[in-house]
């Protein structure tokens, strides 16, 4: 039997990657993960899970993406996107990873609370000392008017986003550019002499890339000067909101609704348009139905 070349179908050793990787990050990288535990997702014996690691077995059946999926946790879309090759590695497993929470758990709330409670005159402000929930629910207002703020400031008014208009209106105190080398840190934050420069790796500009510097924005405009102590949770919610509504505000999203094609992936649509990454869309979509805004 002619033997088959290695890295024949190139697109299923990049799953193997992608579902190494993800193991890795569903167990919070306490289990040492090995080949082995990647070929077993599909019931593989060492030999088969040699050849789909080699690229010389083709992976694109959709029973073996359901049970790919299903085992990782992942959405069964972004294992298509790695098989057709519309996702590299790297923007796969960025997917996989999320981006962060757009609200605060239950047990965080309970954290802060006790945080909240023992440093009260802390959270003082010209107005007295608010509630908890009600200090909570100035800081995510705050932040979505920031947004919105900046993006009737730029004008802009057409799909997508994009981040120079909204640079160039902001002071001179942030820099966003690409690095010199495809090789450097996906983005890298510096501060010297009064400035913070963002620098990230140059190639395409992908959709995930782009969420990263709109939270590099976020954390320029909101935490620059911020005059009341800030919390890590908090902190991290507070920047997704921000490039959500910057990258996905409300009047653009109702006029991109009014333009989708029924008979066609809706969220799938709205993460072209947007240009942002559809795990963010699906997550948006939900909200804007529910609360409508």
């Amino acid at each position: 039997m002619k033997r088959t070349d290695e890295n024949r179908y190139p697109q299923s050793a990049e799953l193997f990657k992608f579902c190494k990787e993800a193991l890795n990050i569903k167990h919070n990288f306490e289990v040492k993960v090995i080949d082995q535990h990647v070929g077993a997702i599909l019931g593989f014996d060492p030999a088969d899970c040699s050849h789909w690691k080699k690229g010389k077995k083709n992976i694109k059946s959709l029973d073996t993406v359901k049970a790919i999926a299903q085992h990782l946790d992942a959405d069964e879309r972004d294992i298509l996107d790695i098989i057709s090759g519309r996702k590299n590695l790297e923007e796969a497993l960025e997917e996989y990873k999320g981006f962060g929470q757009t609200s605060l758990s239950a047990r965080q709330i309970d954290e802060l609370k006790r945080e909240y409670f023992r440093n009260t005159t802390r959270y003082q402000t010209n107005f007295g000392i608010n509630s908890f929930e009600e200090f909570v629910d100035t800081k995510f207002a705050v932040t979505v008017a920031t947004a919105e703020e900046l993006l009737l400031r730029a004008r802009v008014n057409s799909l997508p986003v994009m981040l120079p208009e909204i640079t160039e209106i902001i002071d001179s105190g942030l820099v966003i550019q690409a690095s010199d080398s495809t090789d450097s840190p996906l983005v890298q934050v510096t501060h010297a002499d009064g400035q913070t420069c963002v620098n990230y790796r140059s190639g395409d500009m992908k959709p995930f890339l782009r969420f990263l510097l709109a939270r590099e924005i976020g954390r320029h405009v909101l935490l620059g000067n911020s005059y009341l102590p800030e919390q890590a949770p908090i902190i991290d919610v507070r920047l997704n909101i921000f490039a959500i509504a910057l990258l996905m505000p409300s009047s653009l999203l109702q006029t991109a609704l009014r333009h989708t094609v029924p008979s066609s992936d809706t969220v799938d649509q709205l993460a072209t348009l947007f240009w942002i990454p559809r795990s963010i869309v699906a997550s948006r979509l939900r909200d804007f139905i529910v609360q409508q805004n």
